[in-house]
């Protein structure tokens, strides 16, 4: 059975009010994005004064698109006193979905607020959706739709949903989603919530849509917000629920109602009511986006107890990764008296002889790979290894190879160097998928540093900038496998 949310999400048919040629405008940003990123169905500009919008054959009202056609959805980005009449236009052709990114709404003002209200009371009169209005428009990935008032491609389908009550914000995610190869189902702006709201599309994200496995939200305030922590209490049991909440102070309380007229709480009992359905709270989009990468990649794996392994390069990294872990309740496992034995015969006689494993700056990349099987053979408890430090092998190679101090015949090994560190890297990716056992990394270095690194990274696999953040993120994971099996 067709969900009512589904035209917005799988649209056949799109027009565009507002297309433009002009470009430094919005109108001409959002037809870019549609066409560039071969948005798979038929897309209809509406434009009065010009007979094609890139290309397409545009039209001067939904009215004049042949009646023969049906249109799923109207995407409308014209000033705010002009939306209500493409609304009747829309209710003429039997059109019930809309995406409205004009602002000048209720977040302008009381004049603005009106005008939502008469544009939202005549929707409900007339049957059509709104998401929006005074939002920067959504990405669904299935069907190539990239509406967004932002230059935003190449964006990989993969399974997250991505909700967002500020379009800045949403955007900047989109982009770092694209960026960091994150698999994106769908984005929504949802702007001021005339019509549907936060509870709305994770109601619809969580228990009607098969393609989304995890579900993101940026919330600023709710207004239906029993019904929306029900919904999270219900859907954390299917799906991970990633909220990152702003606006709980009083001067995010101002901004937030200023750009989105939203209604927003006291920030303690808002995240600790979220916290107790089983979401995950999480402090900043960079926490946001690693853990999206995280159950990208681990999502089926299982983490009950919480026990982990530090294998780290050099100490100073190794005691802040145990410092966080004791932080944040995660156990660091005693080695096993044959893991011991082992890996001592690896390491030189002053290697840390515990865990954190520090492994002394040794030369020799295999014995990590060594170290990992044995910890995951002699140790069947560890959940997951804590990665501390590496890439820097290809990175000094790749240094020494632009060097005009190095012989020219000397730099021939510094190809070994990197391509042996590559090699460790899919050996570590191999060994984290035969025993469904992740392998957290956390290095400095950036895929142009390091050509180790941007193997890692187009293999879209998590990298992440310290410690800190590293244990946070499996840490989350840690509490929502407990919360989705009762632990």
């Amino acid at each position: 059975m067709t969900h009512y949310l589904d035209p917005f999400f799988n649209p056949q048919s799109i027009a565009l009010v507002g297309a433009s040629n002009n470009i430094s405008s919005w109108g001409f940003i959002v037809a870019h994005n549609i066409i560039q990123n071969n948005y798979t169905g038929s897309f209809y500009p509406i434009n009065p004064k010009s007979d094609k919008i890139l290309g397409h054959v545009a039209y001067a009202t939904i009215l004049d698109i042949p009646q023969e056609i049906k249109i799923d959805l109207v995407i409308i980005i014209i000033p705010a006193v002009k939306v209500l009449s493409i609304l009747k236009q829309m209710t003429i052709r039997n059109i019930h979905h809309v995406v409205i990114i004009s602002g000048g709404f209720k977040e302008s003002g009381k004049e603005g607020e009106l005008l939502e209200q008469e544009v939202s009371t005549y929707a409900m009169k007339n049957g059509i959706r709104i998401i929006g209005p005074n939002g920067m428009g959504i990405v669904s990935t299935r069907v190539n739709l990239t509406a967004v008032m932002w230059p935003v491609k190449e964006l990989k389908q993969g399974g997250l949903a991505f909700i967002s009550q500020s379009g800045n914000i949403g955007t900047i995610g989109i982009s770092v989603a694209s960026r960091r190869g994150i698999g994106l189902n769908t984005y929504v702006s949802a702007g001021n919530m005339a019509d549907l709201t936060i509870a709305d599309y994770l109601e619809y994200f969580g228990k009607h849509d098969k393609e989304t496995q995890v579900i993101g939200l940026y919330v600023e305030g709710i207004q239906d917000a029993r019904r929306f922590v029900s919904l999270v209490k219900e859907i954390s049991k299917i799906k991970p629920v990633i909220i990152l909440k702003a606006g709980g102070t009083k001067a995010g309380r101002r901004a937030a109602h200023s750009h989105t007229g939203a209604i927003t709480g006291d920030d303690t009992v808002f995240k600790d009511i979220l916290q107790n359905a089983g979401s995950i709270i999480v402090n900043s989009l960079e926490e946001m986006f690693d853990l999206f990468l995280a159950f990208s990649n681990w999502i089926d794996w299982s983490f009950p107890r919480g026990k982990v392994v530090i294998l780290t390069l050099g100490g100073g990294w190794g005691v802040m990764a145990a410092d966080e872990c004791s932080r944040h309740g995660i156990t660091l496992e005693t080695l096993s008296e044959k893991a011991y034995e082992r890996i001592n015969a690896l390491l030189p006689p002053y290697w840390s002889k515990g865990n954190p494993i520090d492994t002394v700056a040794s030369l020799n990349l295999d014995s990590l790979r060594q170290i990992m099987l044995i910890v995951f053979e002699e140790m069947p408890q560890v959940e997951a290894i804590l990665l501390l430090g590496i890439g820097g092998f290809s990175f000094l190679a790749n240094l020494a190879k632009s060097s005009p101090l190095i012989p020219e015949e000397d730099k021939s090994s510094l190809d070994f160097i990197i391509q042996a560190e590559v090699e460790l890297f899919k050996e570590i990716l191999a060994l984290s998928d035969r025993f469904r056992k992740p392998i957290l990394i956390t290095t400095l270095l950036v895929p142009a540093d390091s050509p180790g690194v941007k193997y890692l990274q187009s293999q879209n696999f998590p990298l992440f900038s310290s410690p800190a953040n590293m244990v946070q993120v499996f840490r989350y994971m840690v509490n929502h496998y407990r919360w989705k099996n009762r632990i």
